[in-house]
């Protein structure tokens, strides 16, 4: 393994790389998370001989933390992009979580030369809705309050809205959520800038204060996700996801090389979660995307 760290404008971006394959896959966390959360198909995705780099935002593990003006999705996936390029990655398969996920189709939006496949876990950004606790953080004094350093999540609201019914009882599993759960203050100051950066406009805001739904307004893929119908698409989601519906998953069925799986009994965090079910499907698609390269060899 080894740890770098990539300057990127005003930013640092920590990058860690696991193996030395000619093939390249990124790896991006979601929100105020760090690669632990992808860590079974970081391992499955080594173990398959492909080199890996999980790539940090700015903010979020060096100094200095993410200013809201360079927050929104298209600013964050330009900074990833700008990663790559300093390390010298010139085509790679992106995994993205989440958060992750959403920078992820942007970043395919901007680079298709530089993304040669996506697979998404329950991405942001294609759908409408998201947790209503949402709605809290979009309200400046709340939101700080809310997402100010230190602030541990409780067992009871792990069990509640991030994992789904095969696993909420498992006390070992919710304890493994909790202790790699990142609360130090730089995490906490970007995720308040990744929030701000991209709520919806004002009038949007407001209605969505009052009325379902309307939280990923400010930064949902609407007519550019058809510019993704040449890039292989893998969407894993899981169908009792309570921070990011399933049924946005159904946005993806018109694109015709996007292949869509949903993983039952499964919450937010699909890949800890259920990380066999997601690992073969993982590696089958990242297998179809060497072949070519295989064959043309």
């Amino acid at each position: 393994m080894e740890v770098r760290d990539v300057p990127v404008g005003r930013y640092h971006l920590r990058v860690t790389t696991w193996g030395q394959g000619s093939s390249h896959v990124v790896v991006l966390a979601g929100l105020a998370a760090d690669w632990h959360a992808l860590a079974p198909q970081i391992r499955e995705l080594r173990r398959l001989g492909h080199t890996v780099h999980a790539v940090g935002l700015p903010g979020f593990g060096l100094a200095p933390g993410l200013r809201v003006e360079d927050a929104t999705f298209v600013r964050l996936a330009e900074h990833v992009a700008a990663a790559l390029d300093a390390l010298g990655v010139r085509e790679a398969a992106v995994v993205g979580h989440s958060l992750g996920g959403g920078i992820a189709l942007r970043l395919a939006l901007a680079r298709p030369d530089l993304v040669r496949g996506l697979a998404v876990f329950a991405p942001a950004g294609v759908g409408v809705s998201l947790h209503w606790i949402y709605k809290l953080y979009c309200i400046p004094l709340l939101g700080r309050a809310l997402l100010q350093p230190g602030r541990v999540l409780r067992k009871s609201s792990v069990r509640r809205f991030v994992v789904g019914d095969a696993r909420r009882d498992d006390e070992r599993f919710v304890a493994m959520l909790l202790r790699h759960a990142v609360t130090n203050r730089d995490y906490a100051v970007s995720t308040r800038a990744i929030v701000w950066a991209n709520q919806p406009r004002r009038w949007d805001r407001a209605r969505s204060l009052v009325l379902p739904g309307g939280e990923q307004r400010g930064f949902r893929i609407d007519g550019p996700l058809s510019d993704l119908a040449r890039t292989p698409l893998l969407v894993l989601w899981g169908d009792q996801d309570r921070v990011i519906c399933v049924r946005d998953a159904k946005r993806f069925s018109s694109l015709p090389l996007a292949e869509i799986h949903i993983a039952r009994g499964v919450g937010h965090s699909l890949p800890l979660e259920a990380p066999a079910w997601a690992n073969e499907r993982l590696g089958r698609f990242v297998a179809r995307l060497d072949r070519p390269e295989r064959e043309a060899a």
